[in-house]
């Protein structure tokens, strides 16, 4: 009973895999690049240098600000528009556009241009190389779930293969012609088969759960998940570079983080030069304009005539002097409109402007020491970028060539175990081996076959990461 529920798990486990969508490598690749989070925020990275990007060519535009006030004034005070005392409460209000533009500051503003065109290339760098770990990695993840997928089937061809022999020996010791004993070691295997598929089939669901959550994708969408296997019959035509200098040269001709760290340095050059030029004079022009109204600005609507009055006295006599002539005095006042107001209180102004650095702390002169610094380890960290990519190159290649080894001395192996047990079974099926000897020849088949397949793999995955910094596409057939 427990042989044949574990029969039915497995085929029912493969049917329902069977009819699901296959999910090829390219499509696992792409949708990790639609959705992994790290990818996202390397998007966001190339958003904010293209912003920063766009703000320093705007920065060399003219700046251009409207200002506007309305207010109220209690108390004595100097009306701006008059000129005027005033101590009751005024209406003012003021109008006023002014411009300014940097005309020169020492370079540094086109140098920042190309600072943060180069720091723009460098995110989109960077992006490439997090999609390239991704990548990489989804193709391991994809290839041990192909790795355990395979696993389980031999564990369900073990589990068959016992089975038959179970139910053979089973008929030979109810006709008493073999031992009980030998029957109760080959049902103890059987059980151990049946135990090898549940474990083998419990590593699978394990290893898709490792790549759709590598993948983040959904549980719903996690839940129909299969991949669809590739046709690996032909591994003895992959063929690897013989050299792995080709294949150095080619990664550091052409890999992102090399690109990027060289970017680096022209970068870090260019904060250089953006620091020297705070050392230079700074010349800028301003132009403004503006207006106002005040409610203090007032103009005479009526006045009367006064004839000749008193003026003084003439000291000792004190006789009366008068004016020679009538004087007008105001005896009406309204407030000058506000359009005319506007129209006659414009005024411009047009300024130049020449900074010259002295002595400020000494911020320029540590703002290029730093920069200085910045650009020296911006050239370490090439240096280092190009050692660390050829020694993975390096470890690839020598990798994938063991793997190859491995690979091939696994199928010795298992040719060499599949004649065994060929006579193993035909010794055992006459009685003239035990099941013990039986058990222990088909052991030795199933480690020889789960190291081939493995090795098959680790070969498989290994040449892709030489085709890859060769420069090809991570792909199976």
């Amino acid at each position: 009973m427990r042989k044949l529920i574990a029969i039915s798990f497995g085929l029912l486990f493969v049917q329902i895999c069977s009819a699901q969508e296959a999910w090829t490598l390219q499509k696992c690749i792409d949708y990790a690049f639609q959705h992994n989070i790290q990818i996202k925020q390397g998007e966001l990275a190339i958003d904010l240098s293209d912003a920063n990007r766009t703000q320093s060519l705007a920065g060399t535009l003219p700046s251009l600000n409207a200002s506007g006030s309305h207010g109220y004034n209690w108390g004595q005070t100097i009306d701006p528009f008059t000129n005027q005392f005033a101590t009751e409460r005024i209406q003012s209000n003021s109008f006023g556009f002014n411009a300014g533009l940097n005309i020169f500051n020492g370079f540094q503003q086109m140098n920042s241009i190309k600072q943060n065109n180069l720091l723009l290339e460098a995110s989109k760098q960077d992006q490439e190389k997090l999609k390239n770990d991704v990548a990489l990695n989804v193709a391991n993840a994809f290839l041990n779930v192909l790795f355990n997928q395979e696993l389980l089937r031999i564990s369900q061809s073990n589990l068959e293969s016992t089975s038959v022999q179970a139910d053979r020996l089973r008929k030979l010791v109810d006709a008493g012609v073999s031992a009980k004993g030998n029957l109760y070691d080959l049902e103890a295997q059987l059980a151990a088969d049946e135990s090898g598929v549940i474990q083998a089939e419990n590593n699978l669901i394990l290893a898709n759960l490792s790549l759709t959550q590598l993948l983040q994708m959904p549980t719903e969408e996690a839940d129909n998940f299969k991949v669809a296997e590739p046709n690996l019959d032909e591994i003895e035509q992959t063929e690897l570079v013989s050299s792995s200098s080709l294949v150095v040269n080619t990664a550091l001709n052409n890999f992102p983080e090399i690109k990027s760290a060289e970017i680096n340095v022209l970068s870090a050059e260019k904060g250089l030069d953006i620091a020297k030029g705070s050392m230079s004079p700074n010349i800028s022009a301003r132009f403004s304009f503006g207006t106002g109204y005040s409610g203090a600005n007032r103009l005479v609507t009526a006045a009367d005539t006064v004839g000749p009055f008193p003026i003084g006295q003439v000291a000792g006599t004190n006789e009366t002097v008068f004016s020679l002539g009538s004087q007008t005095i105001p005896t009406d006042y309204e407030t000058k409109s506000f359009t005319d107001q506007l129209q006659d209180n414009v005024n411009r102004s047009l300024f130049f402007t020449l900074s010259i650095p002295i002595f400020n702390g000494l911020n320029a002169r540590t703002s290029v020491q730093r920069a200085k610094i910045n650009m020296e380890s911006a050239k370490l960290n090439l240096e280092s970028s190009k050692n660390t990519l050829t020694q993975n190159v390096e470890r690839a290649h020598a990798d994938a060539r063991a793997a190859y080894r491995s690979y091939l001395a696994s199928e010795r192996s298992v040719e060499a175990a599949q004649e065994s047990m060929k006579y193993a079974t035909i010794r055992f099926e006459e009685g003239v081996i035990n099941t013990v000897d039986y058990t222990a020849a088909r052991v030795r088949l199933d480690n020889s076959r789960a190291d081939l397949i493995r090795n098959k793999y680790q070969y498989l995955f290994r040449t892709k990461v030489v085709d890859f910094y060769l420069g090809k596409a991570i792909t199976f057939r």
